[in-house]
């Protein structure tokens, strides 16, 4: 297969593709992208072989003497295939298959060791696998499983890429596994199966970035999917079901392992997971304390201070960072897995990056060997817990499933009272106990009480790619008062993934008061920010739904065309009908908007053919129309828009998911230089300054330029308000939010206006920005709502002027017309936010269309 093939579908252009042949950072200033899906399903390519060892030959790259890892003093990404070759190829403990790729094409790695298995020794092994989650109680009941089932301990490497250590420490115990006298292994390899992936971000290894080749922090993605590095774990999460797991980072000077402190997430069973995450960290504290390597380094914890000085003690959070490091979000690596019923450790390796070679290759052997005593050290746990582990994994599962309340440990809790491990009790005060009640189920309509079919479909198949459990109602039926028809989706609470359906789809909390600072996001809720209207039904102790629900593997078809003949009517009330207009658009065909959104096509054999095609591509439903519509209201055709952005990759990656394939980034720079030019570019969007000093007129000009000829622009935040101030488009005051403020906020659309057809009454802010001190040809096109402005979410109150009080009832999208006719909408929420609102897309389109170039319209009957 050709690289370029091997890129397909990735959102990867021929220049970026041509970078990476070519050893060089990937281009940035001109991208052009398709639609690319919303949510994506599990990979094939994650299933794992029917028998042990399994030993393709992994393929191999050629040697890139530019890769940063070779400066740090590691493993660079082309010599980790053959490495892995060569261990297969005189091992039979090793197996290894390609997982996936990264965004720039890479090959990812799982890798496996255990002990020979035939194919009839693997499937008893999956059989036990799926039975401790099909069925938890017959699972903790089943001997043979207690006694021969392979506990899964699995460790991830290099999710952040210049956090290159974890890596080579892998490598080298799997070589240790692969290789050793068999005595030394032999009950390791028979009665455990070890899962490596050795580098889930090798772009970012390879290119000396955090970030993977889009830009993305892999690390905060886990429950979007927006990047292919976070979907392979998240994929490989239901696969291997671990029941111990650990991502390795770097770096915090110091050793640093998790659990984590306050506020911890609501819906783990954090009973069963503290525990064992912290005695396993004690343990790893001591082996790391007792090998004192030299160079490593220690916290002093009477001071807070890293020091050379051996003083017993490497950092835990959960003991020594009390605020600040928490593990309230499922963004994060371990904090998602831990929802398989796994214990989970975060591992920041210690020494970081300087700017010099040979001190930087000398921090990478420390922390390679103190990568080793961890990796060791947490072997050795699950090997003296195992039964105990397995035990807290199946006991998750049937909490989940049988639908019990979840237990909460009163604070100050006695440590004598619990069993152990019960070292954590010595700590556990009330600004660790958090909680969550569950609901029976929650309910996804598909009728006309939906506010987006297309929307809903897409958030059911979101449910389903991350483990949850999801129905639809063979018949209609009443929950909580409320009628719902045959066909609603149904997520039954009573599941073993109880935890992740809920903290996908509640609401949240308010937090404000509680913590004083975050260390990330603090609300996330699909059902309030994915466009589509959910609710929760009942209490879990409740008894089912009087309804028989039939599983489903995937959402139902929601395309339609009608009986050719007739124009067609689209109401575009979700991502998927704006994906459906400019696949119509790049086809060439005329499609016109109503005031109201909704829009029309021609009764032409071209545009029916067309319909066809991206209602089964984008599950759009077109309705027969008269065209009357065309001569009794005002409508205007659509453009295929070129956009030019500023931001970065929540810009154009949240661009191309919605079909723009024109995309040019603009920056001052790039503007001044002419690198980039306005002349042919049909609507802008400003989602980072873009500003200019006295040394960029010529950008400025350019800008000034494009505006006089009426063209629009449209944006977010203080920067859209700054830019619109700067050209004369329209006058307002920004206000932002306290720093670090986020959450999800409740919204009100005026009747009328542009957001009123298909309204959203919930919104992301990262932080909030309203804007005042409007000028005359401004209008409010939504607003903070006055009371209830704040749902979940942290917002700290620390700056007077910018608090939740001060944003109710304040402007938070307004439009405008200049005197030149340029139109400009700015958004004071957070509509894009690493792409996670999915429901904020569509009206990110609706604005960019409303203020964008005009096209062909479709004729009047």
């Amino acid at each position: 297969m050709s690289f370029q093939r091997l890129l397909a579908g990735t959102g990867i252009t021929a220049v970026v593709a041509a970078t990476l042949v070519a050893g060089a950072a990937p281009a940035t200033a001109v991208e052009a992208l398709t639609a690319t899906p919303i949510a994506t399903p599990i990979s094939s390519l994650v299933v794992p072989p029917t028998s042990y060892p399994s030993q393709p030959l992994l393929p191999t790259v050629p040697d890139d003497p530019t890769d940063a890892s070779i400066a740090r003093g590691v493993t660079p990404y082309d010599e980790i295939a053959p490495f892995l070759n060569s261990l297969m190829a005189t091992s039979d403990r090793i197996s290894a298959q390609v997982v996936g790729q990264s965004t720039l094409g890479r090959d990812i790695h799982l890798v496996t060791l255990t002990a020979k298995e035939s194919p009839d020794q693997t499937a008893k092994q999956k059989a036990f696998r799926e039975l401790i989650k099909a069925d938890p109680d017959a699972a903790a009941k089943n001997r043979p499983l207690q006694n021969q089932y392979k506990v899964p301990i699995w460790f991830n490497g290099n999710i952040h890429g210049n956090e290159w250590e974890g890596t080579d420490g892998i490598l080298d115990y799997i070589e240790y596994l692969a290789t050793a006298p068999w005595p030394e292994v032999r009950d390791l390899l028979q009665d455990y199966r070890f899962y490596f992936t050795v580098t889930n971000n090798p772009d970012g290894r390879a290119l000396g970035q955090r970030a993977n080749a889009d830009g993305f922090d892999i690390n905060r993605d886990m429950i979007t999917g927006a990047t292919p590095e976070s979907r392979i774990v998240r994929d490989l999460s239901s696969v291997i079901q671990p029941t111990f797991f650990i991502d390795l980072h770097g770096y915090t000077n110091v050793l640093q392992i998790e659990p984590c402190g306050p506020p911890h997430g609501e819906n783990y069973e954090y009973d069963l997971f503290l525990p064992h995450a912290y005695a396993a960290a004690l343990e790893i504290e001591q082996a790391v304390v007792d090998a004192n390597i030299p160079g490593n380094t220690y916290l002093d914890r009477a001071t807070g201070q890293v020091t050379q000085t051996n003083t017993g003690n490497i950092r835990i959070p959960y003991r020594d960072i009390r605020s600040g490091w928490d593990d309230w979000p499922p963004i994060f690596t371990p904090q998602y897995v831990a929802y398989q019923g796994a214990i989970t450790n975060t591992v920041e390796l210690p020494l970081g990056r300087t700017n010099n070679q040979q001190t930087n290759q000398a921090n990478s052997k420390v922390n390679i060997e103190v990568a080793g005593v961890v990796i060791e050290t947490a072997v050795d746990y699950v090997a003296d817990h195992a039964e105990a582990l397995l035990a807290n994994q199946i006991e998750i599962f049937r909490r989940g499933t049988a639908g019990e309340p979840l237990r909460v440990t009163p604070a100050d809790v006695d440590p004598a009272s619990v069993p152990a491990p019960n070292e954590w009790a010595e700590i556990w005060d009330e600004t660790d106990v958090y909680s969550a009640e569950f609901p029976r189920a929650y309910v996804i309509p598909v009728d006309e009480t939906q506010r987006s079919v297309t929307d809903a479909a897409t958030l059911v198949d979101q449910l389903i790619a991350n483990g949850v459990e999801v129905s639809r109602a063979a018949g209609d039926f009443t929950a909580g008062g409320v009628d719902y028809a045959a066909g609603s989706y149904v997520v039954d609470m009573h599941q073993p993934l109880r935890g992740m359906a809920n903290v996908l789809l509640a609401d949240g909390s308010d937090i404000s008061d509680r913590v004083p600072d975050m260390y990330d996001i603090s609300a996330w809720s699909l059902a309030l920010l994915w466009g589509a209207d959910v609710d929760a039904v009942g209490s879990t102790t409740d008894g089912p739904l009087d309804v028989v629900l039939e599983s489903v593997a995937e959402a139902a078809p929601t395309g339609s065309v009608p009986a050719q003949g007739s124009y067609l009517e689209l109401a575009t009330s979700g991502v998927a009908e704006y994906q459906a207009v400019n696949a119509l658009l790049d086809a060439g065909i005329p499609v016109s908007a109503f005031e109201d959104g909704s829009v029309i096509l021609g009764p032409d054999s071209a545009s029916y053919a067309a319909a066809s095609d991206v209602a089964d591509e984008f599950g759009v439903a077109f309705t027969a129309s008269d065209g009357s519509r065309l001569a009794g209201e005002e409508s205007t055709g659509l453009d295929e828009l070129t956009v030019a952005y500023s931001g970065s990759q929540d810009e154009r990656i949240s661009l191309g998911k919605l079909g723009f394939d024109d995309l040019r980034q603009v920056t001052s720079a790039n503007l001044t230089s002419g690198q980039v030019q306005l002349d042919d570019v049909d609507v802008l969007w400003i989602g980072a300054n873009l500003s200019f000093n006295a040394g960029q007129a010529a950008g400025r000009t350019e800008v000034a330029d494009y505006l006089a000829t009426g063209k629009g622009v449209a944006g977010k935040g203080t920067a859209i308000a700054t830019f619109a101030n700067t050209f004369g488009l329209v006058t307002s005051t920004a206000t932002q939010g306290t720093s670090g403020s986020n959450g999800i906020v409740s919204v009100e659309n005026p009747d009328g206006g542009l957001l009123s057809t298909y309204p959203q009454d919930t919104a992301f802010v990262y932080p909030a920005v309203w804007y005042t001190g409007l000028g005359a040809n401004a209008v409010v096109e939504q607003r903070y709502a006055t009371d209830g402005t704040f749902i979940s979410g942290h917002w700290a109150a620390t700056q007077a002027g910018r608090s939740i009080a001060d944003a109710a009832g304040q402007a938070s999208v307004v439009s405008a017309e200049s005197a030149a006719g340029s139109k400009v909408l700015m958004f004071g929420t957070s509509l894009n936010f690493r792409t996670h609102p999915v429901g904020g897309f569509s009206q990110m389109a609706r604005g960019l269309f409303w203020a964008g170039t005009e096209g062909a319209e479709v004729p009047a009957p």
